[in-house]
């Protein structure tokens, strides 16, 4: 009777929780590949069954391509320079040691909602959370979706159900979610409160 599959992380992390994204369009080799992939979506499909990916759109690793704390990568991260394509993508209080981090753990700079960020994650029709809807995925769990805004959300479901009007979007919410699921941010909540 199972329907769904719900994948915590996917993309690229060097962490065995991989809430510390690297690169959002890239599956972690730790897990397969495309191809891997799109046997999945395409085997839980052929059963009437959706496989729902894990959106970690609050922060990234201080080792992305975005930020490049350690300089790993070809592209100028925003730790690298101020001149950085993705600088506005953080809150720097001092740089390029001080920013702003998820509950303090500097491995995890949080990201802006800058119109950058914002096109990025979702705005754009090669969005990372449009793109991986039109692979096939069924849906996005959101994680910590409290640290984001209102306004953020409620321009994220629109982009996502353009690109699927099925898709669910389900929020991780730990108190009050009537907020939340009002019709125009999140299908629905994580239970935690009824486990």
């Amino acid at each position: 009777g199972v329907t769904t599959i719900y994948l915590n992380p996917i993309f690229m992390a060097p962490s065995n929780h991989r809430y510390d994204t690297t690169n959002y369009c890239r599956i972690d080799p730790y897990f397969g590949t495309y191809a891997d992939y799109l046997r999945l979506i395409h085997k839980a499909q052929r059963k009437g069954m959706h496989v729902i990916l894990d959106g970690v759109f609050n922060h990234t690793s201080s080792d992305s391509l975005y930020f490049d704390k350690y300089s790993r990568y070809p592209t100028l991260g925003a730790y690298e320079s101020q001149d950085s394509p993705f600088y506005d993508w953080y809150t720097f209080n001092e740089w390029p040691d001080d920013y702003n981090s998820w509950w303090g753990f500097d491995s995890l700079p949080v990201l802006t909602e800058v119109q950058d960020v914002r096109d990025f994650i979702y705005g754009r029709n090669h969005s990372v959370a449009r793109w991986w809807i039109k692979l096939g995925a069924g849906g996005w769990r959101l994680d910590v979706a409290p640290d984001k805004s209102h306004e953020w959300w409620q321009e994220f479901r629109p982009r996502v159900k353009s690109a699927n009007p099925d898709a669910v979007i389900i929020g991780e919410i730990w108190d009050d979610a009537s907020p939340w699921i009002l019709g125009n941010e999140f299908d629905s909540t994580m239970n935690y409160r009824f486990r």
